[in-house]
């Protein structure tokens, strides 16, 4: 029989932190909501805007809640949330905005709303940008999952598993201007008192450049 080789406890090292580096080349995913405060967010506008409860993040219309944004900005990522919005409610996801001035204009707004409209600023769209195709389910009161890809200037959505808008806004002639770089967040409920939209379950994963 012949003896078992021992490898230097230092070559050991050396390759079980070779795995640790390549297994998160693209970034750990990270918990952006932890399921019980907003401490991973900055509020853009009033804290009695939001609520959080039962592991869920909760914005009523006419609270004035305006945007939660993240406390750093990404690039490239996968960004995944479940949402849930009142009949008539109308909100939103936000990609590679800044904190001046309005999120939708400076990046993009991953549009919600059950409302009547059409495949540019429905449920899905990037809104006012990039339609959707298919359109998305838009039922009220029911959870939604949105996984939104950003590498370069190609973006990705899907929603409930389906991919209803896969764009390239280089081959846009207003949004190739828009930035590759800023902060992801969540619009409060933009609609009157009565209505409501809520968020769980909200990750990010960076991308290797």
């Amino acid at each position: 029989m012949k003896p078992i080789m021992m490898l230097p406890r230092f070559i050991v090292a050396l390759l079980t932190a070779s795995l640790i580096i390549h297994a998160d080349e693209n970034g750990a995913t990270i918990k952006l909501f932890n399921g019980k405060d907003l401490s991973n967010w900055v509020i853009m506008g009033k804290q009695e805007g939001w609520q959080v409860k039962d592991g869920v993040i909760r914005s009523e219309g006419g609270k004035g809640g305006h945007w939660l944004r993240s406390k750093d900005k990404y690039q490239d990522f996968i960004f995944k949330v479940e949402w849930r919005v009142s009949k008539g409610g109308n909100s939103g996801v936000y990609i590679r905005s800044a904190d001046k001035g309005q999120p939708w204009e400076t990046g993009y707004e991953i549009q919600i709303s059950n409302e009547p409209r059409d495949d540019l600023h429905c449920t899905g769209s990037l809104y006012g940008f990039f339609p959707v195709k298919p359109r998305p389910d838009e039922s009220a009161d029911k959870w939604h999952t949105f996984e939104i890809h950003c590498k370069g200037t190609k973006i990705k959505i899907i929603a409930d598993g389906v991919t209803c808008v896969n764009a390239d806004q280089s081959k846009h002639e207003k949004a190739k201007f828009k930035p590759l770089v800023g902060y992801v967040g969540l619009q409060d409920s933009h609609s009157p008192a009565g209505h409501y939209v809520e968020y769980r379950n909200v990750t990010l994963k960076a991308l290797k450049k």
